[in-house]
């Protein structure tokens, strides 16, 4: 099943120009920034330890704004990078003008370009939020003993369904949280039932 998704994440890889463009036209996109996605255009690194915070959308975005406030006053974290995948989530978060944090977009998840991400940036931890699940940066990071937490966890009953019908993909990918949160008691019950090492 790995196989067949870096497969999968590879034609997309081929295909993502046209649909990038796409979406610039639609406005989804940042004209300047997409490179982004494919780890071509990267900001510098700050010094000292990093803690990593990738969210999808505005919502999730907004949930962490308290977390991202206490670490920006929390001395012994130097650094803050925070990914998203939408332009509406990059706009709510350059209006707090967070000294210590960096945003960026989220790489698109193929082998070679989520090990470059992470070459360059080198979390010391990785903080996920809700359904955030993506099998080659889950991987990686395992490969690379960066932990990782699934904060605010969510799944449904459909996606419990789906991981389930792949039993080893399942546990080749869950197995790299090394923490989960869960949002609701549905979510801390089908966590406790996906077949994780």
């Amino acid at each position: 099943m790995f196989l067949f998704y870096q497969f999968l994440t590879s034609f997309l890889i081929i295909i993502s120009p046209l649909l990038l463009i796409i979406r610039i036209i639609k406005k989804k996109e940042d004209k300047k920034r997409f490179w982004e996605k494919f780890c071509l255009q990267v900001k510098s690194r700050p010094k000292g330890n990093l803690i990593w915070f990738h969210c999808a959308s505005i919502g999730e975005t907004m949930s962490i704004i308290p977390i991202l406030s206490y670490y920006e006053k929390n001395k012994k974290i130097k650094n803050i990078l925070l990914t998203t995948t939408t332009i509406s989530s990059f706009n709510v978060i350059k209006k707090y003008n967070f000294k210590k944090l960096t945003h960026q977009f989220y790489p698109l998840d193929h082998t070679i370009i989520v090990s470059k991400f992470l070459d360059h940036w080198k979390p010391d931890i990785a903080i996920f939020l809700e359904s955030e699940i993506w099998p080659n940066m889950y991987k990686i990071l395992k490969t690379k003993k960066v932990d990782l937490i699934l904060l605010n966890a969510r799944l449904t009953k459909k996606t419990f369904a789906r991981w389930s019908m792949f039993e080893s993909f399942a546990r080749q990918v869950l197995s790299s949280i090394k923490i989960a949160y869960p949002q609701n008691k549905d979510t801390k019950k089908y966590l406790k039932n996906l077949p994780i090492d």
